[in-house]
């Protein structure tokens, strides 16, 4: 008989491994909301380069009426012209690092928030639907009859196959020996404890 992945989990276990995860997820979460929000913080590094703009662009506003003087304007329009222009460009690239980095928050916390939660749902979820759909079988074998032979037999294995040296050396007959002519319930009762069910 193969062993299922869910014969070494108990009813107290798996209570962990749930609180384990819920905990997994709140940590992950949180700590993808914290680090979006830290990147999301450095577009303020882009503030003082829209304020310099500003002022540059009023600065070469008020020097583009010097254009118009004869002999000298020309040459003042030109750098003028250039000067508005590095400006506008310098706005523009700044507004543009803005959006990046907001972007890029938002996309580090949707990373590690999903890909971390998903890992923990990924590697936890399987088995402890499994263990959920064990559960639920041995309980309505239960409830079609309680005192079934053939279920007190096969939890009786189980519980065989759960046990440590210890303990399975310490069980008061031969554990090789079938389990037809003996009262299986005591075992049997061993395995419905570890499911966290009873027969009563």
């Amino acid at each position: 008989m193969a062993t299922s992945p869910t014969s070494l989990l108990s009813a107290r276990l798996v209570r962990r491994y749930d609180i384990v995860l819920v905990v997994w997820i709140v940590f992950w979460v949180v700590l993808a909301v914290v680090a979006a929000a830290q990147i999301s913080s450095l577009t303020g590094l882009t503030d003082p380069i829209v304020r310099t703009a500003d002022g540059l662009q009023k600065v070469t506003g008020a020097l583009s009426g010097l254009g118009n003087i004869p002999l000298i304007g020309g040459s003042i329009g030109n750098v003028v012209k250039q000067v508005d222009d590095a400006v506008s460009s310098a706005r523009t690239g700044a507004a543009d690092a803005k959006s990046t980095i907001h972007t890029m928050s938002w996309l580090v916390g949707i990373a590690l928030g999903v890909g971390m939660v998903g890992l923990g749902l990924l590697l936890y979820l399987p088995v402890r639907l499994a263990w959920r759909r064990e559960v639920a079988d041995v309980r309505r074998a239960l409830a079609a009859g309680p005192d079934d032979p053939v279920l007190g037999r096969f939890l009786a294995y189980r519980a065989l196959r759960g046990m440590d040296y210890s303990r399975f050396r310490a069980w008061d007959r031969d554990p090789f020996r079938p389990l037809d002519d003996v009262d299986v319930w005591p075992l049997a009762d061993l395995e419905l404890d570890r499911l966290g069910l009873s027969r009563r």
